[in-house]
């Protein structure tokens, strides 16, 4: 398991991958906006401590969010600073959200991973990327291309991996590599292509690429509730590093 300071330094290795379309320093506290779209882009990083008092800092989130019509999210680990800002956000009527894992593994045995699938990795997002992404989330055409514009907005070098069963597009990941580490992000399967190790074809796929490039690590995101996808993680060697949860300011009554 990580350490407050490994929790830190991924935060904000994957606060580079993932990038919103607004971003405020406040202190410690990164505050993250990006038209409603992923909870991630649109809540505050809590990895160092913001101006005091508390409560002010905590105003202050409430009105930026609510300013853009966006409702105020903090995201939490056990290295958000203040300590006391989970029990704050409690008594204030932020309640507990949705929960991740942060999983962590050596790329050196990602690699040595055995797959027959074909899988392209390349440095822009195609139109098949785009379209086999759509079909596996279900995402609305607005959502879509906000999210690709996400995608795009990191400075760190990035790929976009394309699973091919056939001629059939089968599934697609997105991969940042900063320093050692590389961050694995939006792995999707076609629904009539699942059950078929496409999942594992791509982040195999994705592994090789980042270690050409230097990554030793590689860490991803997985919810709590979906035990999918932590098994077949726990099958390809990663392991449980630490969680975070997002707390919501619930509506007034």
């Amino acid at each position: 398991m990580a350490d407050q300071s490994q929790i830190i330094e991924l935060e904000q290795i994957a606060f580079n991958a993932w990038v919103a379309e607004e971003n405020e320093r406040f202190g410690g506290w990164l505050l993250r906006a990006n038209g409603g779209i992923t909870r991630r882009a649109n809540s505050v990083l809590t990895i160092g401590p913001p101006p005091p008092p508390l409560d002010d800092a905590i105003e202050k989130v409430i009105s930026f969010y609510k300013d853009r019509n966006l409702i105020p999210r903090f995201q939490m680990t056990e290295a958000s600073k203040p300590i006391e800002l989970d029990r704050d956000l409690s008594e204030r009527g932020f309640s507990v959200g949705l929960q991740v894992e942060v999983h962590t593994a050596a790329i050196n045995h990602l690699v040595q991973t055995e797959t027959a699938l074909d899988v392209l990795v390349s440095n822009n997002i195609s139109d098949g990327w785009m379209s086999v992404y759509s079909e596996s989330s279900g995402y609305d055409i607005s959502t879509m291309e906000t999210r690709k514009e996400l995608l795009k907005r990191t400075t760190y070098t990035k790929g976009y991996a394309l699973a091919r069963i056939g001629r059939e597009l089968a599934g697609v990941g997105f991969g940042v590599v900063e320093g050692k580490w590389l961050g694995l992000f939006n792995i999707a399967v076609h629904p009539s292509m699942r059950g078929r190790g496409v999942a594992i074809a791509i982040n195999t796929a994705l592994a090789k690429w980042a270690h050409n490039l230097g990554a030793r690590s590689a860490y991803l995101q997985v919810e709590t509730e979906n035990l999918p996808a932590l098994k077949l993680y726990e099958k390809l060697g990663f392991q449980y590093a630490y969680a975070y949860w997002y707390r919501k300011l619930d509506e007034e009554k």
